[in-house]
């Protein structure tokens, strides 16, 4: 049985996730088929300004999907119960799944689909738009957000957490600042970074001495969560015509995270609190 088809169905019967985590009146758990059509409404609203849209794809049915809203509406039925936040998980354990996941799409993953071990893919992670002034619930749902994937990192002994971390501009050279503190720190080892396989890309800077303050303050909230994680990214972003933004492909060594990472993981799969990782996040919007 593929991984992908594993994650479909092990989602419905609670297994893949356990019981529900909550925080400050904010619930996380794991999404099923009659809330997709409110994920759907949500994504659109926060990658593309669109209410009306639904953002869906044939990716969606491969996945895990986070529901994240108020704890009051968590066992509402349906469109009933209004998410403020998602994201989606894809648990690949085989080499033919990971190659037909989202990143590899636009990244060629050869070499890292090699290696040993599940792999989750995280994507679609996103705030409703409309809380945007409302730092203290984002703060809260981007720690449930993390202590949800956590679990699922911990349930099933992911070696890897990878995904694309988008910067809201199809012009990189905007976010030049940034991308040279990537280039100069962050870069994966040769061996298993991605290949270039997007008809549009932009390759980092050469590494350089004159990483500014500017540039360590300008990458998404989403990949300085990564980053925080001891993640690296690939040599070059992908430019998204569709979503109006350009990505970097981020990967996390779960087996090679500090220690002390580690353990902030576990507390947060036990519904502990984020501590720093969560913090790493709760700036923005979250879009990846």
């Amino acid at each position: 049985m593929s991984s992908t088809r594993d994650s479909a169905n092990s989602g419905a019967d609670g297994t893949a996730f356990g019981q529900a985590l909550t925080l400050g009146g904010l619930t996380v758990r794991l999404a099923g088929p009659k809330d997709m059509p409110a994920l759907g409404r949500l994504r659109a609203r926060a990658f593309r300004g669109d209410d009306q849209a639904y953002d869906l794809d044939e990716q969606d049915s491969r996945a895990w999907h986070l529901w994240l809203g108020q704890s009051t509406q968590a066992d509402c039925p349906g469109a009933a119960a209004e998410p403020l936040a998602t994201a989606r998980l894809t648990l690949h354990t085989a080499r033919a799944s990971l190659l037909a996941g989202y990143c590899a799409q636009s990244y060629d993953l050869c070499a890292l689909s090699a290696l040993p071990g599940p792999v989750l893919e995280v994507g679609r992670v996103c705030l409703d738009p409309r809380i945007e002034a409302d730092m203290p619930r984002r703060a809260d749902l981007f720690r449930l957000l993390w202590a949800g994937t956590a679990r699922l990192v911990l349930r099933h002994q992911v070696q890897r957490l990878i995904g694309c971390a988008s910067f809201a501009t199809t012009d990189p050279r905007s976010c030049l600042p940034a991308l040279k503190v990537l280039a100069a720190r962050h870069i994966g080892p040769a061996r298993l970074r991605p290949a270039k396989k997007a008809a549009e890309t932009f390759d980092l800077p050469a590494p350089g001495a004159d990483i500014t303050m500017e540039g360590l303050q300008a990458s998404p909230p989403l990949l300085r969560a990564y980053l925080a994680w001891g993640g690296w990214v690939s040599d070059h972003l992908v430019i998204d015509r569709d979503l109006a933004t350009s990505h970097v492909f981020t990967c996390v060594e779960v087996a090679t995270m500090p220690d002390a990472r580690k353990r902030v993981l576990a507390r947060m799969a036990d519904g502990g609190g984020a501590g720093p990782l969560g913090q790493a996040a709760i700036a923005g919007t979250g879009r990846g």
